[in-house]
């Protein structure tokens, strides 16, 4: 007995069970950070990363984040909290690493949250299904909101836990309780801002208010109440602006839902199907691609749906062994997605992101309640194990199988898009550039990816950089500069102008189309129609017209452009009148976006426009569009003469023989 004692204490099943947590942890790790440079980095979380990188550089305090799918602002609490690691470095991969990490922490957090409400067996069991699930990983790789909120939202689920639903184990006057009863409420809403379809889970908190109802403190509920408040009111505050400018966003938004007539829909079944057992990757990762996809997995890879009798042998065993805490466990599970099996909206599995925990939670139930039952016969107990593990071992095979997929395979959105690591040559190549220009197929920052991309990607490494479609703009920047054009920029004569000797290409995918750079010391020559130089015409935002032309029916018109403006999206048009005043033509287009000037480039704009034979005046404009509440308002740009004094709305320019 003396020799038992003196074993080291690492021997005791309390020991060996945490050694099991850190070895789950370990393995959590290794799936969200191995090839951690095989990531996404594409539209929705470069325009992230700009507003977060924004925050940290005190730029701007953004009282909303990036609009959702519907058109409405989503909460800002996904900036405020990218801006941390934005303020240690602005290197998008090392922000994606710090979502990683995050996002092991909640593995941790499911562990400690299901150790204290089910017990250590049914944790470890949970947390183990939670850490090798492939969609748990893939959801936790990726600078996106739906990325950040699940361990807010298990962090606010364990505060309730110990603030209401246990509070009399832990004794209602502990320190502990008081401040689980604080925060709880507030560190739970803050999750759920994180994305519209979490929101369901608000329901929670008047189900843990009501199990703790016997032991809250009036003064505990005070406090959480108004840190509640506080944690909502930026958002609440910026939607107030949004809908002041544009008061028709949310109903406009709920017409577009009820367009269609909201109907019974398996989708949403079928998401959280998958996101139990780990299956169908290729919807998400290659939808255009599926069979190929999945003929990478193992051919064992159906028996992964097991998992769905398992998880219903855990609602059962839930309101057998742990009724206080079953209708919590099913809410967390089923709710979001119940709440759409009448589909009013389109269905996307990420909505249901913050119920796979709940999901593995209830696996881990089911497989203990099975061990209990076999106990009596360790065959079965064994056998059990063993299918278990034959699971959590496909599950990563899977993951591993369509890693290897889309790091070789051109994938076209909305699959996986280009990975980071294809990026970060090319990034590198740029960072000794002062200027940059991308040709791409488009320049809004809110819809065209390689704008938001490449502008946080060289953040602190390039003074300018600007992205032109090469179609009716051309640009020549004042100093040498580097030009990319991307897979996507269309093909013509302007991008011609942007291509010489030097060309460098930087390959994405196997079957896919390459980024190409071109270095240039000086602006490239243009070769096409001669301009017809103007004394320089300087309009209030800085803005100046230097010159004209015309080619056939298309006239060009020669620009000065000061620094960069962010959201100056202007318009221009161009008009003819003949020798009594009466319009005859007119051109109006989209200017070049203000987001995109870099001080004294010399800027071309085209379009159609005939020159009448009696045309006497061409008169030049810049103008704004009103809002949703101003819409159909023109803003024109006040002209200034050489006393910076306005003198009108339009540069009048008499056109001579020989304009045509």
């Amino acid at each position: 007995m003396r020799l038992l004692d003196r074993m080291p204490r690492a021997w005791h099943p309390d020991n060996r069970r945490e050694l099991g947590v850190a070895l789950i942890i370990l393995l959590a790790a290794a799936l969200r950070l191995g090839r951690g440079d095989l990531v996404e980095y594409f539209h929705d979380d470069a325009m992230l990363a700009t507003l977060a990188l924004e925050l940290a550089d005190g730029i701007r305090f953004p009282l909303t984040g990036i609009l959702s799918s519907t058109g409405i602002p989503n909460s800002p609490v996904s900036v405020y909290f990218l801006a941390l690691p934005f303020a240690l470095s602005s290197d998008p991969a090392v922000v994606i690493h710090f979502i990683m990490l995050w996002n092991v922490l909640g593995v941790a957090l499911l562990w400690l949250l299901a150790r204290r409400c089910c017990g250590k067996r049914v944790a470890l069991l949970a947390a183990l299904c939670y850490a090798v699930n492939p969609w748990a990983v893939i959801f936790s790789r990726k600078i996106w909101a739906q990325e950040l909120h699940s361990p807010f939202i298990l962090l606010g689920f364990l505060l309730l836990l110990q603030g209401f639903w246990q509070a009399r184990e832990a004794g209602p006057g502990r320190r502990s309780v008081f401040l689980a009863q604080c925060l709880g409420m507030p560190v739970l809403i803050i999750g759920l801002q994180f994305h519209f379809a979490s929101w369901p889970l608000a329901l929670v908190i008047p189900i843990a208010l009501w199990q703790g109802r016997k032991r809250i403190s009036a003064g505990a509920l005070i406090i959480a109440l108004a840190l509640s408040i506080i944690v909502c009111a930026p958002y609440m505050l910026g939607l107030t602006q949004t809908l002041a400018s544009d008061p028709w966003r949310i109903s406009d938004a709920l017409a577009r839902s009820a367009e269609s007539a909201p109907q019974f829909s398996s989708a949403s079944i079928a998401a959280v199907g998958r996101l139990a057992t780990g299956s169908g990757l290729e919807t998400w990762l290659a939808p255009d691609q599926t069979e190929a996809l999945a003929s990478a997995y193992s051919p064992l890879l159906p028996v992964t749906l097991l998992l769905i009798p398992l998880t219903v042998i855990g609602v059962v065993a839930a309101f057998l062994r742990y009724r206080r805490f079953a209708v919590f466990m099913l809410i967390w599970a089923f709710l979001p997605g119940a709440l759409l099996l009448v589909e009013w909206t389109p269905v996307y599995i990420h909505y249901f992101i913050p119920s796979i925990p709940g999901l593995a939670l209830l696996i881990g139930l089911g497989l203990d309640h099975i061990l209990r039952r076999a106990a009596p016969h360790r065959p079965l107990q064994v056998a059990a194990w063993l299918l278990f593990a034959l699971i959590l071992a496909l599950q990563i095979q899977a993951w591993s199988a369509a890693l290897d997929f889309v790091a070789r395979r051109q994938v076209d959105y909305p699959g996986f898009t280009t990975p980071l690591a294809k990026l970060l040559p090319l990034r590198e190549a740029l960072a000794r550039f002062d200027d940059v220009l991308v040709l791409a197929a488009g320049m809004a920052w809110n819809l065209h990816h390689e704008v938001a991309v490449w502008d946080t990607l060289l953040w602190d490494d390039v003074t300018c950089i600007r992205t032109l479609v090469p179609r009716r703009y051309a640009v020549f920047p004042s100093q040498p500069f580097a030009a990319i054009i991307a897979p996507d920029a269309p093909q013509g004569p302007l991008i011609d102008l942007y291509r010489n000797e030097s060309a460098r290409t930087f390959p994405t995918r196997e079957g896919g189309d390459d980024y190409v750079l071109h270095e240039w010391l000086g602006p490239p020559t243009w070769s096409g129609v001669r301009i017809r130089a103007l004394a320089p015409q300087r309009f209030i935002n800085g803005v100046q017209l230097t010159g004209y032309a015309w080619d056939d029916d298309e006239i060009a018109l020669e620009w000065r452009l000061p620094a960069r403006q962010v959201g100056e999206d202007l318009q221009f048009s161009a008009q003819l009148y003949d020798a009594q005043g009466e319009r005859i033509a007119q051109l109006d287009a989209r200017f070049w976006h203000g987001r995109h000037w870099c001080e004294g480039d010399r800027l071309l704009t085209f379009g159609a426009l005939n020159l009448h034979e009696e045309a006497s005046t061409l008169k030049v404009a810049l103008y704004k569009l009103g809002n949703r509440v101003d819409q159909g308002r023109v803003f024109n740009i006040e002209l200034l003469d050489e006393l910076g004094n306005p003198k009108g709305q339009s540069v009048d320019i008499p056109l001579e023989e020989g304009d045509a």
